[in-house]
Parts: C-alpha cells; sequence; structure tokens
C-alpha cells in the first residue's frame, strides 16, 4: 500500500489536535492540504479571520499569477485525464488542484482505508462527482488494472507508480513518497500557491512533451 490513509477530517482521540481541545482548550480547525486554488483559499481565509488581518499582498500577488497561469494553459491541459494515486489528503488536493484547471482526474486511488475517501474528494473537488472513480485500500497491481482502461493522459503520485505510467505511455508527474528516480524531490513545491504553480507548471510541460514526443514533426505551438 502507498498511503497510511490518515484522513483530513478525522477527529479521533489519537490526534494531536484533539488532545490539545480537550486538554488545554485550544481551538481546533480541521482543513485539507492547501494543494491548488480552492483549498489554499480556505487556509488563507482561516488565517485571516482567526488573525483578523487581511491576506498579505505577497499572497494574493502569487494568487493572481496562478489564476493567470490557470488561463494561459487552459488549451493545453483542458480536458486531459489524469489518474492520481498516494495518501488519501494529498490524492483529494491533488484532484482538487486538477479539478480546478480543468484536468478531468478519471481515478482517484489510495491505500488508506479510512472509508471518507469519496466523500472527503467531493468537499474539496465537486466537479469530480459522477466523473472521478475512488478507489480506497488498493494495491499499485489493483490501479494498475483500472487505469488500463480509462484512457489516460496523465499520472500524477509517487515513483512506484511508474511502470503503470511506462505501460499505459502516459508521463507520471512525481508528487509525495517515495521518489526514488529524480533527483532534488524533497525541494520541490506543491502546497500553496506557489506550490501550485509549480505543480501546475509540472503538469502542463508534461503534457505538451508528450504531445510533441508523439507528433511527426517534434514542436507544437502554444
Amino acid at each position: 500500500h502507498h498511503g497510511n490513509g490518515c484522513s483530513r477530517r478525522r477527529s479521533g482521540a489519537n490526534t494531536a489536535a484533539q488532545l490539545l481541545e480537550e486538554r488545554f482548550s485550544v481551538k481546533r480547525h480541521t482543513l485539507g492540504l492547501p494543494i491548488g486554488i480552492g483549498e489554499t483559499d480556505r487556509l488563507f481565509a482561516l488565517l485571516s479571520s482567526l488573525s483578523g488581518k487581511p491576506v498579505p499582498e505577497k499572497y494574493t500577488g502569487e494568487r493572481l499569477r496562478l489564476v493567470d497561469s490557470y488561463f494561459d494553459a487552459h488549451k493545453t491541459v483542458f480536458g486531459a485525464r489524469a489518474v492520481v494515486y498516494g495518501e488519501e489528503d494529498l490524492a483529494i488536493g491533488l484532484c482538487s488542484l486538477l479539478a480546478e484547471t480543468g484536468i478531468q482526474p478519471v481515478l482517484c486511488a489510495s491505500g488508506g482505508e479510512s472509508g471518507r475517501l469519496e466523500q472527503e474528494l467531493l468537499e474539496a473537488a465537486p466537479a469530480c462527482a459522477g466523473k472521478t472513480k475512488v478507489m480506497e485500500g488498493v494495491d499499485f497491481a489493483e490501479i494498475a488494472e483500472e487505469a488500463e482502461g480509462l484512457s489516460v493522459d496523465l499520472l500524477i503520485g509517487n515513483s512506484k507508480g511508474y511502470p503503470i505510467a511506462k505501460k499505459l505511455k502516459a508521463p507520471l508527474v512525481r508528487v509525495g513518497f517515495p521518489i526514488h528516480d529524480r533527483f532534488g524531490a524533497q525541494r520541490q513545491l506543491h502546497l500553496g500557491y506557489r506550490g501550485a504553480q509549480n505543480l501546475f507548471d509540472q503538469i502542463t510541460n508534461a503534457l505538451i512533451q508528450m504531445r510533441q514526443d508523439a507528433s511527426d514533426i517534434g514542436y507544437l505551438y502554444m
């Protein structure tokens, strides 16, 4: 399995947040990983509310540039079909980012077994309703079998999915753990607006390269 399935809304007594709330009355706010605009907006809105201060211009600027890039790349990415796999929180955040950019997550898979993956995915990315197959408690053999019939353009997840990507002749954008076949993975951002920008650039370029490699003339005008 490729994730321990920790749920972003898990409220059991074993969580640190639960303990702090019970023992010291520290108020608990439970959010998903801030991947993409929607989920990062939720984080900044909460921070702004708690602090009573507006979101700093540094971050509003990052958000504006990210929105611009979504528009600029729309004709390249729109309608692409992606398989996403990994730990539940990560998979949900990645699917949320994809859905807001016009990429269709056709499969969201995790080794986790919280029983809440589909519900939480739809909370974070309502556009996935009826369009994204959700699989919990699965291994890579099961993901590979499901992905074969989905006409996939892109895979997003850790390095363990490379054999699936190679078989499907689709690019793999490496996110999560482990990433053992690329250098500097620990320095790659994917959280916050800047992280989303970095990840979206990687995704867009992966799709461009795939189309270039399949082209008789070897280049592609944007």
